[in-house]
């Protein structure tokens, strides 16, 4: 019978971004300041669990800070840490998002989602 190992809970580190001085920033704060249109990478995808709103949101670290997700793509963030060619594609820089908004009527505000990409810096080094 084979030994058990508590090791197996280790948790691994699926991105290798160095996070340490990074701040949060909002889909609306880069939208502002960069306007529609811009392409940012994707450098890590986390999946937060410290809202006052709702018990996990989804994070995505790029080149400078962390952005917060709004929490309908939170399925789309754990699809892609389920999925090891896209966490392989994101290591090699092959991942970027841009931003979308729109207007929800209901409550009549803009909103902010991200859209998905290709980020070309990275897709020469990607199978």
């Amino acid at each position: 019978m084979a030994k058990f190992s508590f090791a197996k809970f280790n948790k691994e580190r699926l991105f290798q971004v160095d996070t340490s001085d990074y701040d949060y920033l909002k889909l609306e704060d880069l939208y502002a300041r960069d306007g529609e249109g811009a392409v940012y990478p994707v450098l890590g995808l986390y999946i937060g669990t410290k809202s006052k709103f709702d018990a996990e949101t989804p994070i995505i670290a790029t080149d400078e800070s962390y952005v917060n997700l709004p929490v309908h793509q939170l399925g789309e963030i754990k699809a892609m840490l389920e999925d090891s060619a896209a966490v392989a594609a994101i290591n090699a820089g092959a991942c970027g998002f841009t931003i979308e908004k729109f207007h929800q009527k209901r409550f009549d505000i803009d909103c902010y989602s991200a859209v998905w990409c290709d980020y070309n810096e990275g897709l020469s080094q990607v199978d």
